[in-house]
């Protein structure tokens, strides 16, 4: 009862209210009821009290031995776990290469595999011949058949580099990475789509699939790579110097490319499902661990308890999604950084410069206050202008401003305008009011009220924006925002908030950037973005104190497909009008949720953003209260005398270096920089001339369209509950993040970040015993067809154990220090080894019975092509293939066949534009039928080894299908194209050549004559080309064209 099960300790000795034995005789739990209430009556009170008075008496118990022994042998012992598998928590090292006598040079990976073959008594095979290893490293590389000239260059080159010339000149090819990041794709279950019933797109999810293809062909280093794909969003950024992108940033959209629910009925729940997607992913990716299996429970197997499962979940908790302006978002940052510099540089002498222009404006206004009066108490504007000698315009402006002023209550001059058509001697609004200061005010809230946010004040929120929308930090009261030449200061902040920069209303985006799906995607919010902290919903009414127009994204559990009957009010807009007030947002459904919440402007209007609280009623305060003079007044005439003069006064505070004003005649000056008509201030200032060259020379440089990619955004610091049998209704103690505690690293616990930075550091230490080792086994699984662990995504207990355990460390070991990572060199060495050269033929005749799954590697698997790869060589061959390397996918051809919710609107053509199959759309519902026939695996999670299936549909497929017939007519029409004068035997040599990588034996010519004349007789009277287009089709249909020997 101490150690506890699934939902832990039953009895807490001392301690009666954590013990789950008294919440089970109470009855006070629904799930939770001991006797259930169907088996007999609750206990009585005092059966109940003696039972609490015994756990707070210490529960002590005469016989505790027996228990205690019996909870010890079923409790989870770590370090009992890890010396099951002891080698997969062992730092690889470089192990002693074995001694073989051989005739040549042997490197040292074939040192190992001979060991072991001469330790079985097992004789390897022979080499293979050059043209079947030519075709076979070609695949190998860039999943792509060699060329009749490369077969040609390769046989007439003797030296003794020429294998080496060969590897060289494949991995420089910018297909080297279509096909290795192809075997990446698998791994991030890559997809375009989010699945469930519609399959919503995701929008420019390609971008992550160019990434990975650049990354390759870069030849990243895999410590980097692993970085970016954990923190690409928060590291340093890796910059294309072409484009200037960061590229690291990209790499983080592996995380939402999972499938995703709209309109979940338990959206906790699905949360939690799409949490344990990518802690499924993560783990299984990066170390080969099945960390998801103790979700429920700790790991039946491997030293992976529960606790650490949600310690991984806490890492992906504290981040959320965004479409990142991936291409200009790093010189954004800059320019935002140069454009602040710039501001501060001349906003002295832009404040003094209109300051001294406005001072004698305001001296001026005391006629045009009581010309306003007269007209408010009957007199017509006309005459009043007349009689005064006033400027008609300036006083309609006025006019204007004060009746607004009326009918808004937060309006600096809401108390003076009610003022205007009061008889002398009157009563002012505040006489029966507590005499203050101008503009203090007593910030209070309801009493349940909890602050999310507040941008207020110096010492509010930490700040998180995506982009450079919301500027760099928060606006201090009494600071300006400029405007333009003609009006240089358009405003002066009475309050301090997070407030749109609108020097970026001309963020674009690129055209072909696709928006989100659902009601995210209504409004453009890339760039321009800001985030709250996350915090769990108490009363769940939230309260937002802006001042213009916004869309907010409340992210309750991180629920992102925002479309369909539930869960619309996630996504709200809202307007404030031109002063700020609270406004509300109805999230009571959502009590006891997460959320953090992600404010947008609605195209181009302003947008403050104070505060976030949460209350049961909205707060009464506002930071801008109507002006009132410091003492009574009793005319109309010393009102006005008096808000002159704090308008003066104002307007003095401004020529500070670093204003500070009270809130009230903050406002003023506001109200006076909002609206320079209203005192006749309608000439340019001077000294804002020189900022406002800068600042378009600044913006001249800047470029302002850019595409987005999926990304992490990095939020703040959440760890998860541990959740008992994994019921998000059952929350447990909390998680700290961190690593599985086998890898005995400290946790890591920022609260203003997700962590990731610290993980991704953790991950890629040389220590790290996964990592790398993972890495370097999937490298061999696709060289070889079968890893030194088989399975790949699992190096646990139910997992396969090494065939070769040295030399996968010894590998590893050189992999990191002597490669430095590099993925392109350890690919160099393993098909450049006279282990991957061997013929697929067995040598020995023992070999079937000592080694009959070929462990040991005594020769080279014969293996099936992907069907990526059958495609892609069917559209070489046939001379087809368009060689374009990235761009936005290839949409699926859709047939009479493909049908459902969701499907496609646009169909792609059959030939998919002669694009490489990595280019084809990968719609999660839709995915093309040639390659599910070939195994393509469903996108669902982590498939480091594919199935490989021999069933009749594949021969259907490449007997009917009319992509297939297509590429036969168009192989035929290139072989009468470069060969017209040849003879069939002589085009007969060419099509074996250019299909299988090898010339014809002599049986296959005398065949292959036999069975074209006879289509020759059959398509007698059509043209030359029938025939020979059947003939191309029989040949694709042979073991020859999809098999690598």
């Amino acid at each position: 009862m101490v150690q506890g099960g699934d939902s832990g300790p039953a009895l807490v000795p001392g301690d009666p209210e954590e013990s789950l034995i008294l919440k089970a005789v109470r009855h006070t739990d629904a799930d939770l009821k001991m006797p259930p209430s169907k088996a007999g009556p609750k206990l009585t009170d005092e059966v109940i009290a003696d039972l609490a008075a015994w756990v707070k008496s210490g529960a002590p118990w005469t016989i505790s031995k027996t228990p205690a022994a019996a909870n010890a042998k079923d409790a989870f012992n770590l370090e009992a776990r890890k010396q099951r598998l002891p080698w997969i928590w062992q730092t690889p090292r470089r192990q002693a290469v074995p001694e073989i006598a051989s005739p040549s040079p042997l490197d040292e990976v074939d040192r190992f595999i001979l060991a072991k073959l001469r330790e079985k008594g097992i004789a390897p095979a022979l080499p293979t011949d050059d043209l079947t290893w030519l075709r076979r490293v070609h695949f190998a590389i860039t999943g792509l058949p060699p060329s009749r000239e490369d077969m040609r260059g390769f046989l007439r080159d003797r030296s003794p580099e020429r294998r080496e010339h060969v590897v060289d000149a494949l991995l420089a090819s910018p297909h080297f990475g279509e096909r290795w990041a192809r075997h990446w794709m698998d791994l991030v279950r890559y997809a375009e789509s989010r699945g469930h019933e519609s399959d919503y797109p995701i929008a420019n999810a390609w971008r992550y699939r160019d990434y990975l293809i650049r990354a390759f062909n870069a030849d990243l280093p895999y410590d980097r790579f692993v970085a970016e794909h954990i923190a690409g969003d928060i590291l340093k950024p890796r910059i294309d110097p072409s484009t200037g992108a960061n590229e690291s940033v990209v790499a983080t959209g592996w995380a939402f490319l999972g499938e995703e629910v709209h309109s979940p009925v338990d959206i906790r729940q699905d949360e939690c499902d799409r949490v344990d997607n990518k802690v499924d992913v993560l783990s299984k990716t990066f170390l080969g661990l099945t960390v998801a299996c103790a979700r429920c429970h700790d790991h039946k197997f491997d030293a992976i308890t529960q606790r650490d499962y949600y310690a991984l979940s806490g890492f992906v908790l504290g981040s959320t999604f965004r479409q990142v302006r991936f291409e200009t978002m790093e010189p954004h940052s800059e320019a935002a950084k140069a454009l602040a510099t710039l501001r501060e540089q001349f906003a002295g002498r832009i404040r003094i410069a209109f300051t001294e222009a406005a001072k004698p404006k305001i001296a001026s206004m005391a006629p045009y206050l009581l010309a306003a009066r007269r007209v408010s108490l009957g007199e017509k504007r006309e005459e009043v202008v007349a009689s005064l000698k006033l400027h008609g315009g300036q006083l309609g402006a006025l006019i204007k401003q004060l009746d607004e002023a009326r009918i808004t209550p937060s309006h600096p001059l809401h108390d003076f305008s009610t003022l205007l058509a009061a008889p002398n001697p009157f009563k002012a609004p505040w006489t029966t009011a507590p005499s203050r200061n101008p503009g203090s005010t007593v910030r209070t809230l309801p009493a349940d009220a909890k602050v999310i946010a507040d941008y207020t004040g110096p010492s509010g929120t930490s700040w998180k924006t995506d982009g450079p929308g919301f500027g760099t930090r928060p606006l201090a009261a009494g600071e300006s925002i400029f405007g333009t030449e003609e009006r240089p200061i358009a405003r002066v902040m009475p309050y301090g908030a997070a407030t749109l920069d609108r020097f970026w209303d001309r963020l674009t985006l690129t055209p072909g950037t696709e928006r989100d799906s659902g009601r995210l995607g209504a409004t453009e919010r890339s760039g321009r973005t800001l985030l709250t902290p996350k915090v769990t919903l108490g009363v769940g009414r939230l309260h937002y104190l802006i001042r213009g127009k916004a869309q907010v994204y409340a992210s309750v559990d991180s629920h992102l497909m925002v479309e369909g009957p539930l869960h619309g009010v996630l996504v709200s807009k809202f307007d404030s009008g031109p002063q700020p007030r609270w406004v509300s947002h109805d999230l009571r459904p959502y009590a006891g949720h997460r959320v953090h919440l992600e404010f947008s402007p609605v195209e181009k209007n302003d947008l403050d953003v104070l505060m976030v609280v949460e209350s049961t009623t909205p707060p009464a305060w506002l930071p801008v209260e109507p002006w009132r003079p410091s003492s009574d007044r009793n005319s109309f005439e010393a009102v006005a005398t008096a808000l002159l003069a704090d308008c003066a006064t104002a307007l003095e505070a401004l020529k500070s270096e670093k204003p500070e004003i009270p809130p009230a005649l903050a406002s003023l000056a506001d109200w006076i920089a909002q609206h320079p008509e209203a005192i006749g201030l309608d000439s340019p200032q001077s000294g804002a001339a020189d900022y406002f060259r800068e600042q378009e020379k600044l913006a001249s440089k800047i470029r302002w369209d850019s595409p987005t990619a999926v990304s992490w955004a990095d939020g703040f610091g959440v760890d998860e509950n541990v959740l008992i049998r994994g019921k998000p209704t059952r929350p447990g103690a909390i998680a700290s993040r961190r690593l599985p505690e086998a890898f005995g690293l400290p946790p890591i616990d920022p609260k203003e970040a997700s962590g990731r930075a610290e993980l991704a550091t953790q991950l890629i230490d040389p220590s790290n015993p996964l990592v790398a080792r993972v890495m370097v086994n999937r490298v061999w699984h696709q060289l070889f067809g079968r890893g030194i662990v088989a399975t790949v995504d699992n190096f646990g207990y139910l997992g396969e154990r090494p065939t070769h355990p040295e030399l996968l460390d010894h590998l590893t070991w050189q992999f990191v220090h002597d490669e430095g990572w590099s993925v392109k060199s350890l690919i160099r060495r393993l098909v450049l080894t006279e282990t991957f050269a061997r013929s697929s033929r067995p040598r020995d005749p023992k070999a079937s019975e000592l080694d009959p799954a070929n462990l040991l590697l005594h020769h080279m698997p014969v293996r099936r092509l992907e069907g990526e790869a059958i495609r892609d060589a069917l559209l070489c061959i046939s001379g087809r293939l368009d060689p374009k390397t990235y761009g936005p996918p290839i949409p699926v051809h859709l047939t009479e066949f493909i049908v459902g919710r969701g499907r496609p609107e646009v169909s792609g053509p059959a030939d998919g534009a002669g694009r490489r199959s990595v280019y084809q759309a990968a719609r999660r519902n839709f995915l093309p039928s040639m390659m599910l026939a070939f195994d393509l695996p469903t996108p669902f999670s982590t498939v480091g080894r594919r199935n490989v299936t021999n069933v009749p549909a594949q021969s259907l497929v490449m007997m009917n299908d009319p992509f297939v017939h297509e590429q036969a007519k168009l192989w035929a029409s290139r072989l009468l194209k470069e060969l017209p004068q040849a003879d069939p035997t002589g085009r007969i040599h060419w099509l074996f050549e250019t299909g299988y990588g090898r010339p014809p034996t002599e049986e296959e010519v005398k065949a292959s004559l036999e069975s074209f004349a006879d289509l020759r007789t059959a398509y007698t009277g059509e043209p030359e080309s029938a025939a020979w287009s059947e003939f191309c089709h029989a040949l694709l249909g042979a073991n020859d064209f999809i098999y690598l020997k």
